[in-house]
């Protein structure tokens, strides 16, 4: 038996008054679609009603997922007059009605009455990309009436209209397809999104996290030094030796200095620096001390820095007790970006990671976590020590799977992300690594 989709309330009739026992009993009735049972609260003249000797709630199914939603008002007097509006609400969104009780003569002003619903997400945000990966385009679909207002945030500042950030809302009828356009697109682009979309009757947000562990095109003017993931400690067999890993882009290159605790280190001795071209504005940078004795302990710090700014990257040395051993462990890595494939009608995403011990892995699709079923199965294979193949395959693939894919490792060492952005165009697909 298969199971309900949850849809968010609609109404089947707007509310209605009558009134019984000469005029002294007043019912305001409405009716509406909404699956799971919604909640129901009604208001007069924003004040929130609740039920006592004279004020009455009902909610009566009548049919699949068909609720009739009455208030019942008894001993009505002059002061009772105003705004009433009923909200429902559900998990998938909510919707409201207003209608007037006036006791006045025709001609008096009344208060607007406001019908429509509060924005819901149709379509949360997802992120495309033309022109080889120069511009990108954050797209979302907001359901709301009236009209609502839409305003995109990056890092908690509000984005505006500018030479390389375009605005656009698409209307169609209740529907609003909102779009969020940089051109020139580099690194100081990633960061947290949030779109938020309000109107007189409530307000929704939607956020998607932007981050670059491939190679994105630089401007004009260049590229900060930013490290982009966690540094990585490895030791030789003997123990002798080791050696730290940041990863770091920047454009010009940076200059990189290596500093432990508040001495800043140099060449030579048991110290050996190196920065190397990884990928396009891409660098290694590498401290390897050989040696290696107790006192070497503590935090170690890489400092990048080029004409645009600094960038710091820290990380701990910490020794068995007794020993000259690191912890028989390593924070998950991806040190390959993420593959996608297809092979007949399933398709496959791929990650290559590094970690020890083994990790929790978690695939999410726009922030939902993804769980095997008949469609999608999961699956981690052991290739060499430590190192792990994490497969995603969905069966028979459709638009409805289009979206931001994230796989996410954890161990008690540190955790890391592998993103996948995957949108279908016509019967053909295209993706995004980030």
């Amino acid at each position: 038996m298969g199971v309900a989709e949850d849809f968010a309330p609609s109404f089947v009739k707007k509310p209605q008054l009558h009134q019984e026992d000469d005029g002294n009993r007043l019912i305001f009735e409405c009716q509406l679609l909404s699956s799971p049972k919604p909640d129901i609260d009604w208001f007069r003249s924003d004040n929130k009603l609740v039920e006592d000797g004279r004020t009455k709630f009902k909610i009566q199914p009548v049919g699949d997922n068909k609720f009739t939603v009455v208030l019942e008002l008894d001993d009505v007097v002059e002061t009772d007059a105003g705004l009433y509006k009923v909200k429902a609400k559900n998990k998938s969104g909510e919707v409201s009605a207003s209608i007037n009780l006036n006791f006045t003569p025709a001609d008096e002003p009344k208060e607007k009455q406001i019908d429509g619903f509060a924005p819901t997400f149709a379509k949360k945000p997802a992120i495309r990309q033309e022109e080889d990966g120069k511009r990108l385009l954050f797209e979302c679909r907001v359901n709301a009436d009236p009209l609502p207002n839409i305003t995109w945030f990056h890092n908690g500042a509000e984005v505006k209209e500018s030479p390389r950030h375009k605005l656009t809302i698409d209307k169609d009828v209740h529907s609003y397809f909102a779009t969020l356009e940089i051109q020139n697109v580099t690194v100081e682009d990633a960061g947290k999104y949030k779109v938020n979309a309000k109107n007189e009757l409530g307000e929704s947000n939607a956020t998607i996290s932007l981050n670059f562990d491939t190679p994105v095109p630089a401007s004009a003017e260049g590229i900060k030094p930013t490290f982009t993931e966690r540094p990585v400690i490895r030791q030789s067999e003997d123990g002798g030796n080791v050696t730290f890993e940041c990863r770091c882009v920047g454009d010009p290159t940076p200059t990189v200095t290596w500093s432990h605790g508040e001495t800043v280190l140099s060449e030579g001795k048991r110290y050996k620096m190196s920065l190397t071209m990884d990928q396009k504005l891409y660098h290694m940078a590498c401290l390897e001390i050989s040696s290696v004795v107790s006192s070497d302990q503590g935090e170690y710090r890489a400092q990048a820095k080029n004409k645009h700014g600094l960038g710091v990257a820290t990380i701990n040395l910490n020794f068995e007790s007794g020993s000259k051993k690191i912890p028989d462990g390593k924070s998950p890595r991806f040190p390959k970006k993420p593959t996608i494939r297809q092979e007949e009608d399933i398709l496959i995403m791929e990650c290559i990671l590094e970690a020890h011990p083994v990790p929790d892995i978690i695939w999410y699709c726009s922030d939902k976590e993804i769980s095997d079923n008949k469609r999608t199965k999961m699956t981690r294979k052991a290739i060499s020590k430590d190192s792990y193949i994490l497969t995603l395959e969905i069966q028979n693939p459709t638009k409805e799977d289009g979206g931001n894919y994230r796989c996410n490792a954890i161990n008690m060492y540190g955790e890391s992300n592998a993103n996948i952005a995957l949108n279908f165009q016509g019967t053909t697909y295209s993706y995004y690594i980030f």
